[in-house]
């Protein structure tokens, strides 16, 4: 199978157009096309169709896209490492971070790649964390820290922390800082995830379990603005108290949920991520968060 044909298929399918993916890869129109309809042949199945809104992969073509994204990645990377003679790890690695991790994370993990992978070039992609683990599926990124709400990681993941979620409101609206359960939070409006969010998943599901329903008045697929909005005093939201304590404006208040709502992030790798999470518990500059990576 064709790798120049592979790439051709994940640019098409990205950009939802041939002319414009050819553009994009500096190459001829028709060239594209002669290779695309030559995989084509080569699966014995058609892999792309013209849509609604431009060209669009089959149910064959996405399951060839996917696998293609990892099978070139692969190759590229065994490319550059080659390229530097073997001596060290070289190359990009994609990396996918939740809103809630990327502000304390990042900064420890560019310098400790930096020191001991100095070859490597990081591509950092920060979203909510149901966006996150939508792209890791799809092979678009080479790992992502992710949240699970139980205990036990998936098969390739590690713990890196445990987290605890609080009702955080503006302190000027109400002052309470001592525990609540959802049954008494009912009517109170709320700001939350999308209902792809792990956090959107996880706040359903206490309130479900108190025999009741959150009254999530808005879906707010940005970390700054559901902290904001919290701090107007317009509804509240559920958060890690590291988190919400980072933005600056006007003071919160941080009430735990009755009984406990907590998560841990995982991710699929160890080494660098792992330990910038520790250095960064450590030196107190992620406060909030408890470690739990062996």
């Amino acid at each position: 199978m064709d790798v120049a044909a592979l790439r051709d298929l994940i640019a098409v399918v990205d950009a939802g157009s041939i002319s414009r993916a050819a553009q994009g890869a500096g190459v001829s129109q028709p060239a594209m096309s002669q290779r695309i309809a030559q995989l084509e042949a080569d699966v014995g199945r058609r892999l792309l169709e013209r849509g609604p809104r431009g060209v669009e992969a089959t149910a064959a073509g996405l399951e060839l896209y996917r696998g293609a994204q990892q099978v070139v990645r692969q190759i590229e990377g065994l490319a550059e490492r080659l390229g530097a003679g073997g001596r060290d790890i070289s190359g990009s690695v994609s990396v996918g971070l939740p809103a809630t991790v990327a502000g304390d994370l990042v900064p420890e993990l560019l310098s400790l790649v930096g020191e001991r992978h100095p070859g490597v070039r990081l591509e950092l992609f920060e979203s909510m964390s149901g966006y996150i683990a939508e792209l890791l599926g799809r092979g678009r990124l080479d790992l992502a820290v992710l949240f699970r709400d139980d205990d036990t990681p998936h098969d390739g993941e590690v713990r890196l922390y445990a987290e605890e979620l609080f009702w955080v409101t503006s302190a000027a609206v109400d002052p309470r800082e001592d525990p609540v359960s959802p049954r008494d939070l009912a009517d109170r409006p709320l700001v939350a995830p999308g209902t792809h969010s792990n956090l959107r998943d996880l706040v359903e599901r206490a309130f479900s379990a108190a025999g009741t329903r959150a009254h999530v008045v808005a879906d707010v697929a940005s970390l700054p603005a559901m902290v904001r909005i919290a701090q107007r005093g317009e509804a509240s939201a559920v958060l890690p108290r590291s988190t919400a304590s980072a933005h600056a404006g006007p003071p919160l208040a941080f009430r735990p949920l009755d009984p406990p709502l907590w998560r841990t992030a995982v991710i699929a790798v160890r080494d660098a991520v792992v330990d910038a999470v520790g250095l960064a518990a450590a030196d107190g500059c992620w406060p909030g968060i408890v470690p739990v990576h062996p």
